[in-house]
């Protein structure tokens, strides 16, 4: 009888925590045209030559970036980490930052939420320059 209890906790437990990812992802895919804007926005101009790091988090994807600016320009940007199931193919989206000096680039098809969520730790990184 307890083996009976423990398993439809756990299962109960289970389908409350996928109902709230499943309630959460709708919402998240509407701020994909707000992420975009945000991102394509963002100057470069002001942010001052060093070393930065940032973070974002957008339901499950959790990305953490180290970027170096050097003359004004991005010279580097490391990803530390990258939590994001099948998201993998976004971390191209890092090489054509650096070559286009702007976040306002494509984001890889397949890929949108990584692509969005490693702009966002970017564009955190990149903030903490224009504060320094």
């Amino acid at each position: 009888m307890k083996r009976l209890t423990k398993s439809t906790i756990i299962i109960a437990g289970a389908i409350v925590v996928l109902y709230g990812i499943g309630r959460a992802l709708p919402e998240t895919e509407e701020a994909y045209p707000r992420m975009r804007a945000a991102a394509a926005a963002f100057r470069l101009e002001g942010v001052k030559d060093g070393v930065y790091e940032g973070k974002a988090f957008l339901l499950p994807v959790s990305v953490r970036v180290k970027a170096t600016v050097a003359g004004g320009r991005i010279s580097s940007i490391e990803l530390l980490k990258h939590f994001n199931g099948q998201g993998k193919p976004a971390e191209a989206i890092l090489d054509e930052v650096i070559a286009r000096q702007s976040l306002g680039v494509d984001v890889v098809a397949g890929a949108t939420h990584s692509s969005l969520t490693i702009l966002s730790a970017v564009e955190d990184a990149l903030e903490k320059g224009k504060r320094r």
